[in-house]
């Protein structure tokens, strides 16, 4: 029986080897050239909202003597608002595009105690900080013990994980189904994590939050849009017409947007333990 590592190590690349195939050799993570969830979350999420339940529960734990350092911190989800109640926040983040996005909203909104690190985790150099968070990109790490151990060095008081109960790009899957006649292999969720965090000796604690329905986007010319990129469908082709078909058949329109028939609601949980 495979461990833990091992067992992680390969559905992810089992994942990326079906990704590249559908992307024609093309880097990138995810099925298709897309990346995240249904919808880009840059400007989605408000820094000032008071409905979101795990930026409710980060709160709790933050206050003005606190330091965070947030691991893969995209354009800011959680590290814009964070910086509204942290003594200072520290961003690595690889891609180039989320800095830029990152530094300028921080800038339109006066923030002066965030330092943004253009950089993989795996290579950078930081100070220590208080908390250690990684939001949604656990699933994506390979060598996740290096990755991991890591964060437990760079934080002092806690490290902090947010990620799914399902595997992120569950929402695509009856349609890469129906269009490509197979199962995608799934990337690691939160039980994975968990098992992988047992057998490094690491024992965490796990809050779940409350499921949300699991919305595609908000129309059907969005949905099409966003369905082509992600699981590599080309217009006018054969695979189109039979994503099209799928989209008849799946798609049920909600007051909260279009919602998958069949799928799972979806549901974040934080995995936390003390280095």
């Amino acid at each position: 029986m495979a461990s833990a590592l091992q067992a992680w190590l390969e559905q992810i690349n089992a994942h990326e080897s079906e990704s590249a195939v559908l992307r024609g050799g093309e880097p990138g993570h995810g099925h298709g050239h897309g990346g995240g969830g249904a919808r880009s979350q840059v400007r989605q999420d408000n820094p000032d909202r008071t409905d979101d339940p795990v930026l409710n529960a980060l709160y709790e734990v933050v206050d003005a003597s606190t330091t965070v350092l947030d691991v893969g911190g995209g354009a800011g989800r959680y590290a814009i608002p964070l910086a509204s109640r942290a003594k200072h926040v520290t961003v690595v983040e690889p891609s180039g595009g989320s800095v830029e996005e990152l530094e300028s909203i921080a800038s339109e909104r006066g923030i002066a105690n965030i330092t943004v690190i253009q950089s993989d985790w795996d290579t950078t150099k930081v100070e220590q900080a208080d908390i250690v968070l990684c939001s949604l990109v656990l699933h994506h790490v390979s060598d996740v013990e290096p990755f991991i151990r890591k964060m437990g060095r760079k934080a002092k008081h806690r490290v902090m994980a947010v990620e799914m109960m399902e595997f992120p790009g569950m929402i695509e899957s009856p349609f890469y189904q129906r269009v490509h006649d197979s199962n995608p292999t799934p990337l690691p969720a939160i039980a994975d994590i968990m098992r992988v965090l047992w057998e490094m000796d690491i024992y965490p604690d796990l809050e779940m939050f409350p499921s949300t329905p699991p919305v595609l986007e908000t129309d059907k010319v969005g949905a099409l849009e966003y369905l082509r990129r992600r699981i590599a469908v080309v217009e006018g082709t054969p695979e189109d017409d039979r994503l099209q078909s799928a989209m008849t058949e799946l798609l049920q329109e909600t007051p909260g947007g279009l919602v998958v028939k069949g799928v799972k609601p979806q549901r974040l949980g934080i995995v936390s333990w003390r280095p």
